[in-house]
């Protein structure tokens, strides 16, 4: 059977390669892809003819349209614009999206993007973003499916520095430098995500939740030492203090009551914050297959090309 998923935001990392997962599979689905602005869809999507784009904003009521489509995947995105609470604003944009369910008996599928650590209702700064909107679908549609990954890896890549010449230097805030935490590829995210759009029947346990972890946890050496593999070179790893993490995000031009949010987040996974227990790999994991030595290498190849890459 042929489907039609639609992805809202598309425009998400997540929402972008899980498309580009559900383009090339076998069953042929039709995917809707909803932009705000519909202009900064990938021409690689709007040149192929199984996609479609729609304009839509999880913000805003009756801006969202799933007429047509079997299931629904949802990304909840923060909001930095106007200093609304994450709280506030993650009750809204699930509002709006359950609205928009219910007004489409169609939909039988919802998959909700979460994180791991949603399942706590404080200690976790802005993942409460993620805790009320699976609280607000949980019940959306007849099967509700919950992902909760781990860290992206390519996002604590992001953060390496090599000026020309120069040690290149990782500067992360796993500390200590040993802690071992959940990564997780792109690549296996939206494997994951297209398979659950795409399998067929319900599943008889709704919400269905599980975890979206790596081949093994890792730690900010690991991470070094897979840079230091894929390149060939030596990596200088720079730990931040946890009192050095407000400036950080305060550097990036993240309102204040956000980048505490950000911060409570990522102190959360620590030794000795709130979501550490919920590290382990438990009957409703599934298990990635990209090594991060692999996944490493992938992503320094796209980001400055083969040079960096051995």
């Amino acid at each position: 059977m042929t489907r039609h998923v639609t992805v809202v935001p598309a425009s998400t990392k997540a929402g972008r390669e899980t498309i580009r997962r559900l383009l090339v599979d076998d069953s042929k689905p039709t995917v809707r892809g909803i932009y705000r602005d519909p202009a900064k869809a990938p021409t690689e999507f709007t040149s192929h003819p199984n996609f479609e784009v729609a304009t839509g904003d999880v913000g805003t009521p009756g801006k969202l349209d799933f007429a047509g489509t079997d299931a629904v995947f949802y990304i909840p995105p923060p909001t930095y614009d106007d200093g609304t609470p994450q709280a506030v604003w993650a009750e809204r944009s699930a509002g709006n999206v359950k609205n928009a369910l219910q007004g489409s008996p169609n939909v039988k599928r919802l998959l909700l993007f979460s994180a791991i650590g949603a399942n706590h209702d404080k200690g976790v700064g802005i993942l409460c973003l993620n805790h009320i909107s699976e609280k607000a679908l949980e019940h959306a549609v007849p099967d509700v499916r919950v992902i909760r990954p781990g860290y992206f890896y390519t996002e604590l890549l992001s953060q390496l520095q090599w000026p020309e010449g120069e040690t290149p230097v990782l500067n992360t805030w796993i500390s200590p430098a040993e802690h071992q935490i959940p990564m997780v590829s792109l690549e296996d995210i939206a494997e994951a995500c297209a398979h659950n759009l795409l399998s067929e029947g319900a599943n008889p346990k709704s919400p269905y939740i599980f975890n979206m972890f790596g081949p093994r946890f890792y730690s900010a050496l690991d991470l070094k030492a897979a840079i230091e593999e894929a390149t060939g070179h030596q990596v200088e790893l720079q730990t931040a203090d946890r009192d050095e993490l407000p400036g950080y995000f305060a550097g990036l031009g993240i309102p204040a009551q956000h980048a505490q949010e950000l911060v409570d987040m990522l102190l959360a996974g620590l030794p000795g914050g709130t979501i550490v227990q919920d590290f382990n790999y438990g009957e409703n994991t599934v298990t990635g297959q990209v090594e991060l030595v692999d996944g490493v290498r992938d992503f320094l190849k796209k980001r400055t090309g083969a040079s960096w890459a051995q």
